[in-house]
């Protein structure tokens, strides 16, 4: 048999071994770490190291091992806490991972700052001579081929090889350095803190203290305060977050230790007001704007508001979580004052229970102005019951006893309004109007085009929506002047986005033909009075649904007519001046009490049959009120009127008219006294010689009220 043979039979006889033994290496073949890689070879090359020196020894020669290179194909994995592991690769496997060992002799030279110096002594010591070193330990040492004291020196010659042996044995770094006398950190006091504090390094083997030892903590170097052989007091640095803590002495760095910055810094950034531009008696709110600007969770503290330098009453305040803002209850106050100058302060935390980083900043302080409430009040004998205004209508020469509809007027405003002094109808809310003739008919078709800058008093823009909502339901209400005004108004239609018109009923018929039987004619030879309302006929509309949806239709615009040489008869102004509503806020049962206008002033409170408190709207179309408040007593008796305001408890009153009450204030120089209607007088108005601007008239009583104002200030 050849020697081929001989090997192929000897290849062909194990070939099932071959296959048994590649299982078995793969089932060896486990996952393993780079060092324990180097410990494992560096064994081996201990071992041949002494084979070649005794081999020397023998044959008279110098043998040794100059340099010894690896590549080892590897599979590599990551684990979940960081640690990276090798596979060698099984054989018929492939991976693009290679490992590359160069082991290369090592100069003597190169040795000197890890090797214990040849003229040191030699402990021959066994490690349970160590203080206070235990079986367990030593049986660690002992695990990786330290047996000796000189063994441990050898081991731990610098602190990276210090650090390396703990990790290896699983001892303390302290630990070893207790044993081998070297400086070593135990505990810093307190564990976290602010930037700047101080704290106290517990150790040992510090020795007297050494000019050029340093202490760093985030590798910034920290001032010593204090030294003693086991104990270190330093001020940290003005920097944030974890970091890691040691000393360097005699060149030699100790262990690390662990120590947080920690930064509670709880800051006051402004103090809001609401409203922004208060007014003496109002309730005004007061809140601090408070953050968490550390980097750690404040503890439960305290806040504390201070009013004009008066503290009120300490409340309790949350923890607060790094850059999270307060919406604590006790960062807000409401509170009233008096006009003038006031100072309001908060203060976070004012007995200092957190380590904040920065007390100045934990107090806010800011100046109010109040202004004083430049307020109208006026005493009236006539009850209200209502603020609606498609119930409460005032027509000309209407039953003036019929609650003081001239209210209306301040909150609410129409399509146009009666001139002050011809009774003219003029636009409101509108800024123009004309209309077209249809004498078939008896009708004309009145255009309005809306101003694009009216507002409710809830922001919404006023359109021409609301309008056609506000003739609707009011066609829809039950009572008799309605049905007056469902024969006037045949038709309504929108035009556009701003233009609305009405088909109304108009006099064109000669003075025999308005005499036939005709159910839709309207009789204007007669007196133009419009009962009130009978409210016990009014079916209540609870929701906006039941009015028909509105069609926009595009129409050319009429050629209009001089509207100076032919004005609206008294019986459709009348109509065309109703306070328009707002088609997404009206409901019946609400809106008679807290309505929603577009007029200079809007209802803050309403109590049937006592008191109307009126704001000014800032917004109103026509700039913004001059009073701020208008206040309206409802007193009811007349004798009650009389005596307050012969007390000048009010600004202004309204009296039944009566010669002797005329005669009574006329002379009166503080009151300047306006009898209405003038050709037949009704009502008495009687208001303070200072008030300007409001002048009462038998058309439109408060058409010019955004004007209203006190000559000398009168403030609440």
């Amino acid at each position: 048999m050849t020697n081929e043979e001989s090997l192929t039979a000897s290849n062909g006889n194990t070939k099932g071994n071959t296959k048994n033994n590649t299982n078995s290496n793969t089932e060896e073949n486990t996952e393993w770490q780079l060092a324990e890689m180097v410990d494992a070879i560096a064994a081996e090359i201990d071992r041949a190291e002494d084979t070649l020196s005794l081999k020397s020894y023998a044959r008279g020669k110098s043998m040794a091992i100059k340099q010894l290179q690896l590549d080892i194909e590897v599979k590599l994995r990551r684990t979940s806490d960081g640690k990276i592991l090798f596979r060698t690769t099984d054989p018929g496997e492939n991976s693009a991972t290679v490992i590359k060992l160069d082991f290369a002799q090592v100069l003597e030279s190169q040795l000197q700052g890890v090797r214990k110096q040849l003229d040191q002594p030699i402990s021959t010591r066994p490690l349970a001579t160590l203080p206070g070193i235990t079986e367990a330990e030593i049986k660690q040492l002992n695990g990786i081929g330290i047996y000796s004291v000189n063994d441990l020196e050898g081991y731990s010659q610098t602190a990276a090889m210090v650090a390396e042996l703990s990790r290896k044995t699983g001892i303390a770094d302290s630990r070893i350095r207790i044993w081998r006398q070297l400086p070593f950190l135990s505990e810093v006091k307190p564990a976290k803190g602010l930037p700047g504090s101080q704290v106290v390094i517990e150790g040992g083997n510090f020795g007297d203290r050494d000019p050029n030892a340093a202490v760093f903590f985030q590798g910034q170097a920290v001032q010593i305060l204090e030294w003693s052989k086991s104990r270190l007091i330093v001020t940290m640095p003005e920097v944030t977050g974890s970091g890691v803590l040691f000393v360097v002495i005699d060149g030699q760095s100790t262990n690390l230790l662990s120590w947080e910055a920690i930064t509670v810094d709880l800051r006051v950034r402004n103090i809001t007001i609401t409203p922004d531009q208060p007014l003496a008696g109002d309730l005004i709110t007061i809140e601090a704007d408070l953050i968490n600007q550390g980097n750690s969770s404040s503890d439960t503290f305290e806040v504390q508001w201070t009013v004009d330098n008066k503290p009120q009453p300490i409340q309790s305040h949350g923890p607060l979580q790094p850059n999270q803002r307060s919406q604590d209850s006790s960062i807000r106050r409401q509170l009233r004052l008096d006009p003038g100058s006031h100072t309001i302060r908060f203060t976070a935390d004012p007995h200092q229970k957190n380590l904040d980083l920065n007390r100045a900043n934990s107090t806010f302080t800011r100046e109010i102005e109040v202004k004083g409430l430049n307020q109208l009040t006026i005493a009236d004998f006539r009850d209200i019951n209502t603020l609606d205004p498609l119930l409460n209508i005032n027509y000309p020469s209407a039953n003036m006893n019929y609650g003081p509809g001239d209210v209306l007027s301040l909150v609410f405003r129409g399509l146009g309004r009666l001139d002050p002094k011809t009774g003219a109808f003029v636009t409101d809310i509108a800024t123009r109007w004309w209309w077209i003739e249809n004498k078939e008919n008896n009708t004309r078709i009145i255009y309005f085009q809306l101003s694009e800058e009216v507002s409710f008093h809830d922001g919404k823009q006023l359109t021409v929506a609301d309008v056609e909502f506000t003739y609707q339901v009011y066609k829809k209400l039950n009572s008799s002047p309605n049905k007056r005004v469902i024969n006037i108004i045949r038709d309504i239609n929108v035009v556009n986005d701003r233009i609305i018109s009405f088909e109304v009923l108009w006099p064109f018929l000669k003075e025999e033909e308005r005499k036939d039987d005709n159910s839709d004619q309207v009789d204007i030879d007669k007196d133009d009075t419009i009962t009130p309302i009978d409210r016990e006929q009014i079916q209540s509309i609870e929701s906006i649904d039941q009015i028909e949806s509105i069609e926009i239709v595009d129409q050319p615009r009429p050629r209009p007519i001089d509207i100076a040489e032919s004005p609206l008869p008294r019986y459709i102004a009348s109509v065309m001046t109703i306070g328009i509503v707002p088609r997404h806020a009206y409901n019946q049962k609400s809106f008679q009490l807290k309505p929603i206008g577009s007029g200079p002033f809007q209802v803050e409170r309403f109590d049937s049959g006592q008191e109307i408190v009126l704001n000014a709207f800032p917004k109103y179309v026509k700039g913004a009120p001059r009073l701020d408040r208008i206040v309206i007593s409802v007193l009811g008796q007349l004798d009650a009127v009389t005596e307050v305001v012969s007390s000048n408890k009010y600004n202004a009153a309204v009296l039944p008219y009566t010669d002797k009450l005329h005669s009574q204030f006329n002379n009166r120089k503080d009151w300047t006294v306006i009898p209405t209607p003038l050709n037949k007088p009704e009502l008495l108005h009687l208001q303070s010689s200072s008030l300007q601007e409001r002048l009462p008239n038998d058309f439109d009583t408060n058409w010019n009220a955004h004007l209203w104002y006190f000559y000398r200030e009168i403030v609440l």
